[in-house]
């Protein structure tokens, strides 16, 4: 069965003795007509109503057919209707000009009416093929490795056509390995390393090998992969296995390009991570550990006499020091829990402002106290907003902010962290009255990689943290100055109302 000639669900084939019986019911029908009404119909009517029968035969018959047809007609119209009557002699010169003509025409109109079958049999067998071709790069596009891909077009043949078909591959040492399907016939790797080496078809169908019981078709220069075709069930139809073969390779060539890629993107984000980690470890936990040892050592040294206030300097600088590395520490742990993606978050409906609380709350315990303001908007029990986040990366890059804004806050100013609803955003806000980001800062575009200035360690590495934490949550984040010219950091979360969340999707 060859692809012009499949038969799909909406087409059906009708059986091999219709037609002939349609034929002859139509011939037996117009003589009956021009013997039961001769003498009102005539010769000229009788004979076009033979020409249909004729016209039917050359488009739904061979061509053959058709003309054995037309010299049935003309007997019939020589017989039955031409004088003398019930006879097959011919009486006058009009009569030999009148079968003549009807005979040349038959012949004529039977060649036409073929040629416009076979045009529709080519347009119907290219649309045929288009559909095919169509179905079959629809299905090897959604498939996620090679072995799928060839499996899968193997399958797709054998449902459409009912073809054995298999791939096979040659290895460097002369192996024979089937990739997909299974082979027709026990091939040898010769022949399967002739087709490889001259880029041919070989095997049935074809001037090379024809004797095999298959048709071998290579995938193309550079790929060690042949299509094999079983030749017992339908002849070869090589254009049409050509182009079959030619898709399957130019899809298993874009998915390895496609797998390279995606590997190649992996590898780089991986030694991006590498390199961003030891950074950090480098920058924001060598530094702090190397002040809490000297300060530590200058407190054990016996030797050196301290006054009571700068051994409260060494504590203080200790704490302060052990503090910022419990931050660091955080920020690095967080670092490689956000490189794993969004399969890493433990996502749940939250109440903004108890996470508000809950980081504030650990600076106002602090000793000295840290000046930090909460400023919440007053809404109605039944208003309550929630968001779905991992609360502890939340609690995180709010850490992270306030931490920035103490930093470069101007000495005795308070940060204020604050809540706003500004559909169909959830707002977190930190403001800080201090110098501020330079104009056009993105923090997409800062390099945590890049050496820390002094006095702002950590602070790429926190910021990065912020952006990919919200780019998870598919929130936004945004600098700007605030209204009274302070520096404010906004972050926005979708968020839901508590009630419609209780009242649930049918309500």
């Amino acid at each position: 069965m060859m692809p012009g000639n499949v038969d799909y669900p909406a087409l059906s084939k009708p059986l091999a003795w219709q037609p002939y019986s349609v034929l002859i019911a139509g011939l037996a029908l117009v003589t009956s007509l021009g013997l039961f009404y001769f003498t009102l119909l005539g010769v000229t009517v009788i004979a076009l109503l033979y020409m249909l029968c004729v016209l039917w035969a050359a488009y739904f018959l061979r061509f053959s057919h058709a003309l054995l047809t037309a010299v049935i007609a003309v007997l019939l119209i020589n017989y039955c209707f031409i004088e003398p009557r019930y006879s097959l002699g011919i009486a006058s010169l009009q009569s030999w000009v009148m079968l003549s003509v009807f005979a040349t025409l038959a012949l004529i109109v039977s060649r036409a009416m073929q040629q416009l079958k076979q045009q529709r049999q080519q347009a119907q067998h290219a649309a045929q093929q288009s559909r095919f071709f169509q179905s079959l790069a629809e299905l090897l596009a959604i498939q996620p490795s090679v072995e799928h891909l060839l499996h899968a077009a193997c399958q797709h043949l054998h449902e459409v056509f009912g073809w054995q078909v298999s791939v096979v591959q040659l290895s460097d040492a002369g192996a024979l390995t089937t990739l997909a399907g299974t082979p027709p016939i026990e091939l040898q790797a010769s022949s399967v390393q002739w087709a490889l080496d001259y880029q041919r078809a070989i095997g049935a169908g074809t001037a090379d090998w024809p004797e095999l019981g298959a048709c071998l078709l290579p995938f193309g220069l550079s790929q060690p992969e042949v299509l094999v075709f079983s030749a017992h069930e339908a002849t070869p139809d090589l254009h049409f296995l050509r182009l079959l073969t030619h898709q399957c390779a130019q899809a298993t060539i874009k998915l390895r390009q496609q797998i390279a890629l995606a590997q190649a993107a992996r590898d780089a984000s991986e030694a991006h991570f590498k390199k961003t980690l030891l950074t950090a470890l480098s920058h924001d936990m060598r530094t702090p550990l190397t002040a809490i040892i000297g300060a530590v050592n200058v407190l054990a040294d016996a030797q050196i006499a301290l006054a009571p206030t700068q051994s409260a300097q060494l504590l203080q600088s200790i704490q302060a020091e052990a503090s910022y590395l419990t931050q660091a520490t955080e920020n690095i742990l967080t670092l490689v829990k956000l490189d794993a993606g969004s399969s890493s978050l433990h996502l749940d409906w939250q109440s903004p402002p108890d996470i508000i609380q809950h980081v504030v709350q650990r600076y106002l315990q602090r000793t000295p106290a840290v000046a930090v303001q909460v400023t919440l908007p007053k809404l109605d029990p039944q208003q309550d907003v929630l968001f779905k986040v991992d609360a502890v990366l939340v609690a995180h890059a709010l850490a992270n902010l306030i931490d920035n804004a103490l930093q470069w806050r101007e000495a005795g100013s308070v940060v204020e962290v604050a809540m706003t609803i500004e559909a169909p955003w959830l707002v977190l806000s930190v403001l800080n009255q201090g110098p501020g980001f330079a104009p056009g800062f993105a923090i997409a575009a800062f390099e945590t990689h890049k050496q820390a200035v002094a006095g702002m360690r950590g602070f790429g590495l926190g910021l990065s943290i912020v952006h990919s934490m919200m780019q998870l949550h598919l929130g936004q984040v945004h600098i700007a100055p605030g209204a009274d010219q302070r520096t404010c950091v906004r972050l926005l979360f979708p968020y839901a109302r508590a009630a419609d969340l209780l009242q649930g999707p049918e309500s």
